[in-house]
């Protein structure tokens, strides 16, 4: 299963909209916030991220969730106060998500929320 992305700014709404379908592992994620981090919306501009995994099957060990935490204390200048929805419908997405959710709301001050619609993601984004 090929793994595909697209990464767009919704200036009416400040957010980033984010959605990966197929095999979502941890160098692919990586690709992703490259593209994230070269975006002045998202750096500068305060625009909070929607990342929309439903087509997405993770496949990361716990050790490379780890990495990505110890990458996000590396970048915590630019998302610390800044919230992220993460919508996922499978039981061991979920399950991960909310594993980086605490890690990086604790740790970072990246506020991080799992959801399984994006009608919830978003009213909360927007809060």
């Amino acid at each position: 299963m090929e793994s595909t992305f697209s990464i767009e700014a919704d200036h009416e709404l400040k957010i980033i909209r984010y959605t990966h379908s197929g095999i979502l592992d941890y160098f692919e994620i990586g690709k992703a916030w490259q593209h994230l981090l070269s975006m002045k919306e998202f750096t500068e501009q305060g625009y909070n991220l929607l990342s929309d995994y439903r087509e997405a099957v993770f496949d990361m060990h716990l050790d490379e969730a780890d990495r990505i935490v110890d990458f996000m204390r590396g970048i915590r200048p630019i998302v610390d106060g800044k919230k992220q929805s993460l919508i996922v419908q499978d039981p061991y997405s979920t399950a991960g998500a909310i594993l980086f959710q605490e890690s990086v709301t604790k740790e970072i001050g990246f506020n991080v929320k799992t959801f399984s619609s994006e009608e919830a993601a978003l009213q909360w984004l927007l809060l």
